[in-house]
């Protein structure tokens, strides 16, 4: 029974209805609390609760918002709703426009293999993308040749989206009504950790992907090495957003119990994660500090020379796999029970 609780710090007052879950992935109600925190990216009120499964290992917000009300924690300024206009914001396109003749080995060199786009044909070339923000990635694959559609949860990202001319709805995957097997291509990039019951969410996409069809999707990676170094201080955290917290293994398990087969997880080639976390911990320390709001500033807004430096770290740490994210890419199993056939 979800309880409705006002909560108010620095002046900030949200109307929130929280809910007891039990593991959002096997459905066990062993919680272990890992840790606590405060919403540290926005500084909206509330202290949050980290819980581990003691069945399947899975970490979850818990309690948490009720789906109705957690929208008061996704203010209109919240960066992913917002593709960046300024440049430093895009390493890879201002350094290699630079160097000109070293295009493609700094475009390598600086590519963080944060999204994976399956090739393209004549019979498969309908996507899907949800959580879409305001279109950025839809309007380089329609670019490319692609036929797409979006998904999205916030209106102004809906709006600048369709602006664009980009064919986007407003609301969930589940209220779109979208028909079977009828997309190529799906995709979730940093969706994942967000949504109440990932594995409803699989299902419908399981539901609506063509059985040659193609899932991708991305999440930050629970099992690396600086999210146990950074403990509560870990960027990616992000309570009470990231309702969810995957590693390899529980990502494997999700995707086998909603009717999907892996096909490659990649460890992403990226110091996000570990620039963010050091600006929480000295931002901790040093509250006015410029340098902590500089490094946290960063994860929304990459710049140039920073990422440079860190580039080989990122690599070495992705093949140690023990990369800040997860790029992870499936297909659907074949003779796997759909709702859809269900309902035959």
């Amino acid at each position: 029974m979800p309880t409705s609780e006002s909560t108010k710090s620095k002046g900030v007052e949200l109307d929130v209805d929280w809910e007891q879950t039990c593991c959002p992935l096997c459905g066990a109600d062993q919680p272990h609390l890992m840790l606590t925190g405060p919403d540290r990216l926005l500084g909206l009120p509330g202290t949050f609760h980290l819980v581990q499964c003691g069945v399947c290992g899975h970490a979850y917000l818990n309690p948490r918002p009720t789906q109705e009300t957690i929208g008061a924690y996704y203010p209109p300024e919240y960066a992913p709703y917002h593709a960046p206009d300024d440049d430093s914001a895009k390493p890879q396109t201002t350094a290699t426009q630079r160097v000109g003749p070293l295009r493609r080995c700094l475009r390598w060199f600086l590519d963080p293999r944060g999204e994976y786009i399956p090739p393209l044909t004549q019979s498969q070339r309908r996507a899907l993308e949800i959580g879409c923000a305001d279109g950025g990635f839809l309007e380089r694959l329609k670019t490319q040749g692609w036929e797409v559609s979006g998904v999205e949860f916030s209106p102004d990202a809906v709006a600048t989206a369709q602006q664009r001319g980009l064919n986007v709805q407003l609301g969930t995957l589940e209220s779109a009504n979208l028909p079977a097997n009828h997309f190529d291509a799906v995709f979730l990039w940093m969706v994942l950790e967000h949504l109440h019951d990932p594995q409803a969410t699989l299902r419908e996409i399981r539901r609506i992907l063509k059985p040659d069809g193609w899932l991708m999707f991305s999440v930050p990676n629970f099992g690396a090495w600086d999210r146990r170094f950074f403990g509560r201080f870990w960027y990616a955290l992000d309570l009470p957003r990231h309702l969810q917290h995957f590693t390899p293994r529980t990502v494997n398990r999700l995707l086998s119990e909603t009717g999907f087969e892996t096909d490659r997880i990649i460890y992403q080639r990226t110091a996000n994660n570990l620039v963010g976390s050091l600006g929480y911990w000295w931002r901790d320390r040093f509250p006015n500090s410029r340098l902590a709001a500089t490094l946290i500033q960063h994860c929304a807004a990459p710049r140039t020379g920073l990422v440079l430096l860190l580039a080989i770290p990122a690599k070495v740490w992705a093949w140690l796999r023990q990369g800040g994210g997860l790029t992870v890419v499936a297909r659907p199993k074949a003779n796997f029970p759909t709702s859809s056939d269900s309902a035959e």
